[in-house]
């Protein structure tokens, strides 16, 4: 078989096929040659070599080029809080994009902060103004921070196989869902808490690593 490809008649100083296929591995790697991929992954299989491409699952979703304003896009009314400055809790209804993981996770009875969900494009919604347009129930929510650029990362996340063929149907474009389930008695969401890391909080991350036992010795001791 690789005599087909590596006669010895055309092979320098007369090496064989295996020496034939060293040199080109050799030339591969010098030159940046990738192995052959799969039919239909990225690359061409017209020459038998492919040159490998980054993935570029990555560069659609954070493209910096302009999305696509027809889009699918899940958009959802979330309950948060905000804190004062006397430390107490006020609710806030927050209308944000959900990508297609997210959606899929709550639609199999994750518990979400997350009460309504539509189904709209992204063009549609990029423009905030256009809220009279949104259901009742997203009237007096307010748009999350850095809205736009959240849509257009979450829109491409339903741009791919798996949740075009699979997800759409949770909640349609046009549609609106609120039977999910509803649970923030465990976990409330702080916009705008900060953790101040203290001496205690390091003293209890050494205690979950003491491998040693060093923290029992004390205790002893103690």
């Amino acid at each position: 078989f690789l005599g087909h490809f590596f006669p010895k008649r055309n092979s320098p100083q007369g090496e064989g096929p295996r020496e034939a296929m060293r040199g080109t591995r050799g030339l591969a790697r010098a030159g940046g040659l990738a192995r052959t991929l799969p039919r239909g992954r990225t690359g061409s299989r017209s020459t038998g070599v492919v040159v490998s491409r980054r993935s570029n699952t990555y560069d659609e979703m954070f493209a910096t080029t302009e999305a696509d304003q027809g889009a699918y896009l899940a958009l959802g009314v979330s309950v948060c809080y905000r804190k004062d400055e006397e430390g107490k809790l006020s609710e806030i209804q927050v209308i944000e994009p959900i990508n297609a993981t997210t959606l899929e996770t709550m639609s199999i009875g994750a518990a979400t902060s997350f009460k309504y969900v539509t189904g709209v494009t992204l063009g549609g919604v990029l423009d905030q103004d256009k809220v009279s347009m949104l259901p009742e129930e997203y009237q007096k929510a307010e748009f999350c921070e850095d809205f736009k650029n959240r849509a257009e990362i979450c829109a491409r996340t339903w741009d791919r196989p798996y949740p075009q063929e699979s997800l759409m149907d949770i909640v349609p474009l046009g549609n609106a869902k609120t039977d999910w389930n509803f649970d923030i008695s465990k976990h409330k969401r702080v916009l705008n808490l900060v953790h101040e890391v203290t001496d205690e909080d390091n003293i209890k991350q050494d205690k979950s690593i003491d491998v040693y036992g060093r923290f029992d010795d004390d205790d002893e001791e103690g």
